[in-house]
């Protein structure tokens, strides 16, 4: 069994060259495969091993970057290894949009419960942006959102 876990982080890095050959070396020391992606604003990734090497692996990333919590993660679980090979690459952007995130700032506390996000869509002033694929889009959206039709992400500014 192979756990797979998918996880971003927006902060202010440094270092990004030293940082991709010690996570390349470790994830092939702890046989974890799977896409890290750096940038000057922050971490983005999809990686999987097993259960305590993935678990190491997080940590050892969190420590390099200093780094309490991811801003989201989320754990799936696969029979096979879903990744050919561990990747650390160095990006000009986390989410590829052709924009400097730099200028935002992040709210804290911003998680909507599920119940708080029900209320959110029934009110009829709120917008839902889906900017999914439209095939996912197709399979399941929320109640009139709205789907740019977009078919990479970079296309949504």
């Amino acid at each position: 069994m192979f756990n797979i876990s998918g996880f971003y982080k927006f902060k202010k890095i440094s270092a990004l060259k030293r940082k991709k050959i010690i996570l390349n070396d470790y994830f092939k020391k702890k046989n974890i495969r799977g896409t890290l992606i750096i940038t000057k604003e922050g971490l983005n990734g999809t990686i999987s091993g097993n259960i305590k090497n993935l678990k190491l692996a997080k940590n050892k990333i969190k420590s390099l970057f200093n780094i309490i919590n991811f801003d989201s993660e989320n754990i799936s679980k696969s029979l096979f290894q879903p990744f050919h090979r561990p990747k650390v690459k160095i990006k000009k952007e986390v989410v590829p949009m052709g924009t400097n995130v730099s200028f935002i700032q992040r709210k804290k506390n911003n998680y909507v419960d599920p119940i708080k996000w029900n209320n959110l869509i029934k009110d009829k002033s709120t917008l839902v942006l889906d900017a999914r694929k439209p095939f996912e889009y197709e399979v399941g959206s929320f109640k009139k959102a709205i789907n740019p039709k977009i078919k990479h992400f970079r296309e949504f500014p």
